[in-house]
């Protein structure tokens, strides 16, 4: 009886597509987002950026927070909202560089759902632009 079960199992998951399980964050972040940004975060050189030391910076400023979401990798996931969010401030605290993150807002599901509404299209565009602005911050 167990052998026939697993079958029906896997059958009704494959049916699933792109709907996403019940994980906690760390391990939707290894199932999403692993497999490109590496499992410290620092991405695939010259193909997948490093995410570790401009998690910080960009989550300290709405149009950063923005750019976090709308990437094509965030925003189309079959994460939830709220799944979302919590792989994002999982994210902050054990992937990024700067571990001290106090007084910085966690993301939530209502702020997730609000930037998904709008693409994100160039990409590489922005994350220049939140860049420059971060160095002339440093200045």
């Amino acid at each position: 009886m167990a052998f026939r079960v697993k079958p029906l199992i896997v059958a009704a998951l494959s049916l699933c597509g792109s709907v996403a399980l019940a994980f906690d964050a760390r391990t939707n972040y290894i199932l999403h987002c692993q497999g490109c940004h590496t499992a410290d975060g620092s991405g695939l050189e010259d193909r997948v950026p490093n995410l570790r030391p401009t998690l910080v910076p960009f989550a300290g400023t709405p149009e950063g927070r923005k750019y976090l979401v709308q990437v094509p990798g965030v925003a189309q996931s079959p994460l939830s909202d709220a799944e979302t969010a919590a792989v994002l401030n999982w994210m902050l605290r054990n992937v990024a560089e700067q571990k001290q993150v106090a007084g910085l807002r966690a993301f939530t599901a209502k702020e997730v759902a609000s930037y998904r509404a709008t693409r994100l299209i160039e990409v590489r565009a922005k994350r220049t632009e939140l860049l420059a602005r971060i160095a002339d911050e440093k200045r």
